[in-house]
């Protein structure tokens, strides 16, 4: 009696195939690497081959090769225990007390748990009394928020007395006496720094500029300043005398600084400037009443020529016109008008 015995093979197998090429090294796979290498297209140029996958060698090749010795077997070198104790200690460990800490934190930077030799702790617990927050070790939240170590009094004094030789004194005139400080120093800067807690310490609001400035210290004319105003429109406090100027279109404070002085500094060019179409002007086209063309002083002037008695002057007529100006070009109240009754009751010689 005879006992068959089956033997079963595994065909088309790619993995097999593989395997069986790279512990066999067959000639067939050099010859088709030596063969795609030589051939040449039609334009003379090698034939460069199509890679759909990654062309490397699977981990159970690389333990073939290893194990029959085909490939080297890498080492990997372990951490001798002295040079684990040799690694240095977090230099906040071995800083001195007495140390210059401008020299340590010179300028702004985020926040260094091996630098600052301080126990700060930030973060939440679910239980803070039982359990204290997270220490500064690896500590994300004291990074994400800005730090001013670099703003120490003691830095601060530091950098003071380093400029301190390039600064000019303030006048003590303006100091004994405040009143000189609007005719020396007529142009008045006002911005707003913010400081808040968050991942951006840039506040928006902190770029606008409010220039103020005395309008009279700019010492124009009578036809420039009724152009000034014309151009400067609201932006001119008549009853204050200031002009207004709110830059806030450009996105650094000092930008928007200089173009509040541009701004300035055209209106005041243009301000002077005299066109030929200028001369054209009658009076009717002025923002305000003028007593010098008005028919009200023509009237005076030929009431002093027809009556040589009359006890009106010149320096009447110019004190009433004063009154008369002011009158004219003002909102009209209960006391203005009294004024202006007593003025012509006073002129003409009227008792009350």
């Amino acid at each position: 009696m005879h006992r068959i015995s089956s033997i079963s093979l595994r065909q088309k197998s790619t993995l097999a195939d593989k395997l069986r090429a790279a512990v066999t090294g067959s000639d067939k796979s050099k010859q088709a690497v030596l063969g795609s290498l030589t051939v040449k297209d039609d334009g003379g140029e090698d034939f460069r081959e199509l890679y759909t996958m990654p062309k490397r060698k699977l981990r159970g090749q690389l333990q073939l090769e290893q194990a029959t010795g085909r490939a080297e077997v890498k080492q990997r070198s372990r951490m001798d225990i002295n040079d684990r104790l040799a690694v240095r200690q977090p230099r906040s460990e071995e800083m001195n007390p007495d140390q210059e800490w401008s020299n340590v934190w010179p300028a702004a930077r985020s926040f260094a748990s091996s630098v600052v030799p301080l126990p700060v702790r930030m973060g939440t617990r679910p239980n803070v009394d039982k359990r204290a927050p997270f220490k500064k070790e690896g500590n994300l939240e004291l990074v994400k928020i800005p730090n001013f170590l670099h703003l120490t009094p003691a830095a601060i004094e530091k950098h003071c007395n380093a400029i301190k030789k390039f600064c000019t004194p303030f006048p003590p005139e303006l100091l004994a006496d405040s009143s000189l400080q609007q005719s020396e120093l007529p142009i008045t800067v006002q911005y707003n720094t913010y400081i808040h807690q968050g991942t951006n310490i840039r506040d928006i609001r902190s770029r606008v500029i409010t220039m103020t400035i005395d309008v009279n210290s700019l010492k124009l004319s009578e036809s420039s300043y009724n152009k000034l105003v014309r151009l400067a429109k609201d932006r001119y406090d008549e009853k204050s005398g200031l002009l207004t100027i709110i830059t806030d279109r450009c996105h650094t404070r000092k930008q928007n600084l200089e173009y509040a002085y541009y701004l300035l500094t055209v209106l005041f060019h243009e301000s002077n400037k005299l066109e030929s179409w200028e001369n054209l002007e009658e009076r009717a086209d002025n923002l305000k009443v003028n007593f010098e063309t008005s028919q009200v002083r023509q009237k005076l002037v030929d009431l002093i020529e027809t009556s040589p008695n009359s006890q009106i002057t010149q320096e009447k007529i110019d004190e009433f016109g004063k009154m008369w100006k002011t009158y004219r070009n003002s909102e009209e109240t209960v006391e203005s008008t009294r004024e202006y009754s007593r003025q012509i009751k006073s002129l003409l010689g009227i008792r009350a």
